[in-house]
């Protein structure tokens, strides 16, 4: 039986343009995802941004809250890597592991749902 009910997520935006944020906006609207009041209460994690320095220390104390009991899904190419700010994102983090890495400059909506769908089935959950 496959598991339908919305997924409950945590977003940290750390510097974004905003692109990915609509987009998760609209899945959220959509009904295919739900805000978690908090990240211990979330299926999932979600980075947008390219994780700038000012904004570490509360992108930290989010996964200090969770460790690796919630996976972290980077979403959108800042997130990555960065780009096209110039550089950051995880790839100058390489201490953190993201369950997954969705590419896009934003990805849409669906695409989104989608791999967090994959994630969840792949954490077990």
């Amino acid at each position: 039986m496959t598991n339908t009910r919305p997924i409950r997520i945590f977003r940290v935006n750390t510097g974004s343009c905003g692109g990915c944020d609509a987009e998760i906006e609209a899945a959220v609207a959509a009904g295919q995802l739900v805000w978690a009041a908090s990240p211990a209460q979330a299926d999932v994690i979600l980075l947008t941004g390219p994780n700038l320095p000012s904004a570490r220390p509360a992108f930290d104390a989010v996964l200090a809250q969770t460790g690796d009991q919630v996976p972290l899904v980077a979403i959108g190419r800042c997130a990555i890597d960065g780009r096209p700010f110039g550089r950051g994102g995880l790839a100058e983090r390489p201490e953190i592991d993201a369950r997954l890495k969705l590419d896009g400059c934003p990805p849409a909506p669906e695409k989104i749902v989608e791999a967090l769908r994959n994630v969840m089935r792949q954490a077990g959950r």
